[in-house]
């Protein structure tokens, strides 16, 4: 993967997200994507702030 390469999937992530296309957005991650949010770790304490894998993102 070059810098055009990861060039394309930020302006393809902004702009799924700027559209609020969560499954576009959802597109650009593998499976077993994780997520580290430190507002999810308030929100939803049990969850220690990390969302693990595709489905869990887009819930």
């Amino acid at each position: 993967m070059d810098q055009e390469d990861l060039k394309n999937i930020a302006t393809d992530w902004f702009k799924a997200f700027n559209e609020h296309d969560l499954e576009k957005l959802l597109e650009l991650y593998d499976d077993n994507a994780k997520h580290f949010s430190p507002k999810l770790k308030v929100s939803e304490p049990q969850t220690n702030g990390l969302i693990e894998g595709k489905e869990a993102l887009r819930n």
